[in-house]
Formats: structure tokens, C-alpha cells, sequence
């Protein structure tokens, strides 16, 4: 009896273990970052949003710092739900979304890039009669978009080169340059 529960054990976690591998799961590594983005400054208007974004920078090996050479500014964070259907037998369906804009930037603040837009979603049916569980259910899954969002910005942060970074800085000052000459070309003519 015991040689048969030992048996049945062992191949309850030889059979757990293949399954965990079988599906792709690993353990958390860090993401290689360019040696210019090791350090970051976060800011905008959204200061919960700012604090989990650093909190995720600071786990991927990014040291957020007030005086790093680049700057990610989060220019807005919506968030939304709406009733998508009339309710029926006391049920309807809800859209819940986040939208994300942020721009990385000089420390100067001179914009890299144009700012990126990200948005997710979900959809979920709601029981009108259990207003508090809904609530809890729209808390849990805001926190998953804001989650997601947060991934995919650390992925983008993560994928930029150096050398896409130089090219950048010196586009983003050349078009700087080019815009302060005609400024001044337009105020000196009569």
C-alpha cells in the first residue's frame, strides 16, 4: 500500500513537472536593456499610474533617477467604463479600458519620438443586483489592464537599441535646430 501511494505521488509530480514545461513556463529573467536606458526619470499627471510604472522599471533593472539622461513622460491615463447593452433579466455588458500616452524624452525635455498611444480592454457581464461584487470586479480588472500596459511600455523601453537611441537624439536636435533658425529667420525679416 505504501510502494503503491509512493508510486502514485511520484507520478503525480512527474506528470506536473512535464506540464509546467510543456506550457512555457519559466522563471522571470531580467530583460537586457541599453546601457543609455539603465536609468530613467518617470513623470506626468497620473502619480498612481507613475509609482507602478517605476515599481516595474526598478524590477527590469532600470534605476529610476531624477538626473538620468532620458526621461519618460506619461502624458495621460484614461480610464473608462461604460454599459455596452441594455440590461436584461438584470444583466448587461460593461467595457472597461485604459489608455496610456507617454513620450520618451531628453533630460532637456526634447521629445524622441511621437507619443505612443496604448489602449486595452475588456469586456464583462455585470448582474445589476450585485453592486459590490461588480465593483470588485471592475478594481481587479483595471489593475490587470493597468498591468498589461505597463508590460508592453517595458517591452518598447526594452527592444531600443543604442544606436537607435543616438539616431534619435540627434534627429529630434537637428529638427530643434532647424525649427529655432526658421523662428528667428521669421522675427528678423520686416
Amino acid at each position: 500500500m505504501t510502494y503503491t501511494l509512493r508510486s502514485v505521488s511520484m507520478l503525480t509530480l512527474l506528470l506536473l513537472t512535464c506540464l509546467l514545461t510543456a506550457c512555457g513556463f519559466q522563471l522571470r529573467g531580467q530583460m537586457e536593456t541599453a546601457s543609455e536606458l539603465k536609468q530613467l526619470a518617470v513623470s506626468g499627471s497620473d502619480p498612481v499610474y507613475i509609482r507602478y510604472l517605476s515599481r516595474a522599471m526598478e524590477r527590469s533593472g532600470i534605476e529610476i533617477s531624477a538626473q538620468a539622461p532620458y526621461r519618460i513622460n506619461i502624458i495621460r491615463v484614461e480610464r473608462d467604463a461604460d454599459q455596452q447593452t441594455a440590461a436584461t433579466a438584470g444583466y448587461f455588458e460593461q467595457r472597461i479600458s485604459m489608455t496610456v500616452a507617454y513620450q520618451l524624452q531628453t533630460s532637456s525635455g526634447l521629445s524622441l519620438f511621437a507619443p505612443v498611444e496604448l489602449t486595452r480592454e475588456r469586456y464583462i457581464t455585470q448582474n445589476q443586483d450585485t453592486p459590490n461584487a461588480s465593483e470588485s470586479e471592475q478594481t481587479i480588472i483595471r489593475s490587470e489592464l493597468r498591468q498589461e500596459l505597463i508590460a508592453t511600455t517595458l517591452r518598447r523601453i526594452h527592444s531600443l537599441s543604442e544606436s537607435a537611441l543616438a539616431e534619435e537624439s540627434e534627429k529630434a536636435r537637428a529638427i530643434k535646430k532647424s525649427s529655432m533658425e526658421s523662428t528667428r529667420d521669421r522675427d528678423s525679416q520686416p
